[in-house]
């Protein structure tokens, strides 16, 4: 017996997961605006890492949300554009922001580019706007989640 547990058919994700991304995210783009540049590059990177990690699971929780049978091979991967497009193969009305589409490709690049390319840049006052989209995005595909009797 190998002692691994078998994998849920369908694994769970809670809010709170991408709440902390998110807090993780607003904490250090607000910390990153009084380091050293150098220091603030770095943390601009990690931030933006959490802002695709928030986005990832934002679609994902509502793949998880569905009624449908999933393809795990077509779920566990970073790229957003894919999990928006597979999810809507399956007719899962998704919920998501155009800013998050029409940026997916970009946003999906912070999951690798901004922990460990040294070369990677990205705004503050963009990071910061794809923090504002994805907080209120979070609140609309939520919210019937941790509140399912408001509407």
């Amino acid at each position: 017996m190998s002692g691994k547990k078998p994998l849920p058919d369908k694994p769970e994700l809670v809010p709170a997961q991408i709440q902390a991304d998110l807090f993780i995210a607003k904490a250090t783009i607000k910390e990153a605006k009084r380091q050293t540049p150098r220091l603030s590059k770095t943390m601009k990177g990690q931030a933006g890492y959490h802002l695709q990690q928030a986005t990832e699971k934002l679609i994902k929780i509502q793949l998880y949300r569905s009624n449908k049978s999933l393809d795990f091979s077509k779920i566990f991967n970073h790229r957003i554009g894919d999990l928006i497009l597979y999810g809507r193969s399956l007719g899962i009305d998704l919920i998501v922001p155009p800013y998050i589409e029409n940026y997916a490709e970009i946003i999906s690049g912070w999951e690798a580019e901004g922990r460990y390319d040294p070369h990677f840049v990205v705004r503050i006052d963009t990071l910061e706007k794809c923090a504002a989209i994805v907080s209120e995005w979070f609140d609309s595909v939520t919210k019937p989640m941790r509140h399912p009797h408001s509407r």
